[in-house]
């Protein structure tokens, strides 16, 4: 019968018995094996596709041969040794003399007993503790206490190669959730025992500690616990880390409470559960998230930053089994598995994100690279190779770094929804029954240049290119000529205006609520420019003062994340998806012109507009809804009237005002200027008061 070539390779098959003329040859990428002419063989892709090019008398016709007889072996090649061979096959200019013959690290595929003994990779059998005992023996001496990213050693992410990533991700998961509320960021003040933010929260996994001691410095009133089954781990945390109040156990994440009776009534249940790449060891996972789901309040959450199986990768892949032996990974699921293990037990999947795409882990911590399976320093731990097969297998789709979080269902107690109400300082209002005036005050609907001092000259368009505050005409041009009328495409009328007449005018009305004596000495109040020096490094100029005639009675700053504006004095550097550098509830208003669409993520810039701006402030922003590629330095979305609507609702603002300004180009630069510009480009605009 026909014979899977497989089956010999993995000894499923017994080879036949020809006195020693049987050869074995495996075949590296790139090489071409000749095999003389009367012989039989059998092929093993070992590989995601193979591609073979030859002969095969009587196919397809007769492809369903026999394999009854393998004896017609070329006399030349029965008797040579696998040396001799290569000696050939390199002589023949097959292959060169510098390649390697190594079965165990070319195959895909669980190193044989044999195979084993004759690599270094060092085996634990399954022992999760003394593998991860070993592991902190081998790198203990790089370890600092004081230094929390010499023991986070998980997997870096961004450009900055941070491990402390994942904790900025999991707190903002957890006041999301959990909490309803945006997440602080470091520099808010905040008491060292805030009671407004207390929660009980546990670390499943917790390694050397660097988890817990992060929160416990950014979250000083959260009651935490750790579990870790190493005791080497748990004896650094004991005995190297400085002096922290969180608890950690040496004990299994299966049981929450360690020792305690998870019955009794004086357990305090958590609020959130946390892992980070240790899920993936449980044994079990299903009856991980039980017990989890178990030890959590209603409207608590799980969340778990790990690698998971991509979809229509089969478990039994021979790349992901190996990943899992050399792992230790004995849970290697999706998140739809995931998913379902969380409805059994009470709870949903409310989010799941691609972490690997969103910090581009593929190009940058692998260089796009699948790596050959050994390790370039010595490393003889298999969790070397594990990290090795786990790089390999991320380059090839099939597993993926997520994040997902599962939340209880239920809500949180009303004293506990009390506790964790978020305070933020309000914009002061005149009062009627003040001694004191309201503001008197009008911002004029123009442009200014930006360079030099009040904001620089008058612009008569917003660029060389086009002017605005078409919308009306177009309007009423299509409502005169029109010859159809189809629903889903028309817009009313008053979606059609002049975002600098609206702008204005809410500027306007708002300072006309301040007390007159406001801002004074003891209240500042800012504008903030988003994005308001111009991408210099994209070969802009820069501009100082575009929109200070904005401010008013106010304090003009901007926030950019071109360098360039380390220079200025009134400037935040940093990237409005995240920056921890901006105040919490700090600013009067808000502000970007045409800056949002180059957002990598503007669902967090809006995130953050909304942490950093004062309640009653106001948010003001124009974006390009149809405009062309611009590339300064990234350009990557644009926005409806509708998805900057609730962009705002979602995040607890009232929408003032929305609409579209139409620019088109002058007479004179349709006649001499040409290149990518559209003729006409649409903008959209949005007024909204934080409530």
């Amino acid at each position: 019968p026909k014979v899977n070539g497989c089956d010999y390779l993995f000894e499923r098959a017994t080879l036949p018995a020809l006195g020693g003329k049987m050869q074995m040859c495996l075949q590296e990428a790139g090489e071409a094996v000749y095999l003389p002419k009367g012989w039989w063989h059998a092929t093993c892709a070992l590989n995601e596709w193979t591609v073979g090019i030859g002969g095969q008398g009587g196919s397809p016709a007769n492809y369903e041969q026999g394999f009854d007889d393998v004896v017609r072996v070329h006399e030349s090649f029965a008797t040579k040794s696998k040396d001799e061979e290569r000696e050939n096959l390199v002589s023949c200019g097959v292959l060169k003399d510098t390649t390697k013959y190594n079965a165990a690290v070319l195959s895909n595929n669980v190193p044989s007993k044999q195979s084993q003994e004759n690599d270094e990779w060092k085996w634990f059998d399954g022992d999760l503790n003394e593998y991860y005992n070993k592991l902190e023996r081998d790198e203990h001496a790089k370890r600092k206490p004081n230094v929390i990213t010499s023991y986070a050693v998980h997997r870096w992410m961004g450009p900055e190669r941070s491990t402390l990533v994942h904790y900025g991700l999991i707190q903002s998961a957890i006041h999301e959730v959990v909490l309803g509320q945006l997440p602080p960021r470091p520099g808010d003040h905040r008491d060292q025992m805030d009671d407004t933010r207390k929660l009980h929260v546990f670390d499943a996994g917790c390694g050397l500690g660097a988890g817990l001691m992060w929160f416990e410095q950014n979250e000083p009133s959260w009651d935490l616990v750790g579990h870790t089954i190493s005791e080497d781990q748990h004896k650094w945390i004991s005995e190297d880390l400085p002096k922290h109040r969180f608890e950690a156990r040496l004990h299994t994440y299966d049981e929450p409470f360690g020792n305690l009776d998870k019955d009794s009534a004086a357990i305090a249940k958590y609020d959130a559960v946390y892992s980070i790449e240790a899920s993936i060891h449980s044994p079990n996972l299903e009856k991980s998230i039980k017990v989890w789901s178990d030890a959590l309040n209603p409207g608590g959450a799980i969340i778990i930053i790990d690698d998971f199986l991509s979809v229509g990768v089969p478990r039994e892949d021979p790349d992901v089994d190996l990943f899992a032996k050399a792992w230790l990974a004995s849970s290697v699921h999706t998140t739809a598995d995931v998913a379902s293990f969380a409805q059994k037990y009470g709870m949903e999947l409310v989010r799941d994100r691609d972490l690997g795409s969103e910090y581009q882990i593929i190009k940058l911590n692998y260089r796009n690279k699948a790596p050959e399976l050994r390790d370039e320093h010595g490393r003889a731990h298999q969790g070397w190779l594990g990290s090795k097969v786990r790089q390999r297998l991320t380059v090839q789709g099939k597993i993926t770094y997520r994040m997902i979080v599962l939340k209880k269902k239920g809500e949180m107690t009303d004293f506990k929804r009390k506790m964790t109400k978020n305070t933020c300082d309000a914009v002061p209002v005149h009062s009627k029954t003040s001694n004191s005036e309201a503001m008197s005050i009008t911002i004029d609907p123009v442009l200014m240049s930006g360079k030099g001092g009040g904001g620089g000259e008058k612009m008569a368009c917003i660029s060389g290119w086009y002017c605005c505050d078409k919308g009306g005409e177009y309007f009423d041009d299509l409502e005169a000529n029109r010859t159809d009328r189809t629903r889903f495409l028309q817009l009313p009328k008053k979606l059609f205006g002049h975002y600098l007449t609206s702008f204005s005018k809410h500027l306007t009305d708002f300072y006309r609520t301040f007390p007159n004596d406001y801002p004074g000495k003891l209240q500042k109040g800012i504008f903030l420019d988003i994005g308001g020096t111009g991408s210099v490094a994209s070969g802009m100029q820069q501009v100082t003062s575009k929109f200070s005639h904005f401010a008013g009675p106010l304090d003009y700053w901007v926030l950019d994340s071109d360098q360039g504006a380390k220079k200025l004095t009134n400037a935040i550097v940093c990237d409005i998806d995240n920056c921890p550098e901006a105040q919490t509830c700090g600013y009067d208003v808000t502000f970007s012109h045409t800056v949002l669409e180059h957002a990598a993520r503007p669902w967090e810039a809006f995130d953050t507009i909304a942490r950093i701006t004062k309640k009653g402030g106001l948010t003001l922003h124009l974006v390009p809804w149809s405009y062309q590629y611009h590339a300064t330095p990234d350009d990557n979305y644009r926005f409806s009237h509708t998805a900057l609507t609730s962009l705002l609702e979602d995040r607890g603002f009232e929408i003032l005002d929305v609409g579209y300004d139409l620019c088109t180009q002058p007479d004179d630069v349709q006649r001499k200027k040409k290149d990518e510009h559209f003729k006409e480009i649409w903008l959209t605009y949005v007024v909204g008061r934080k409530l």
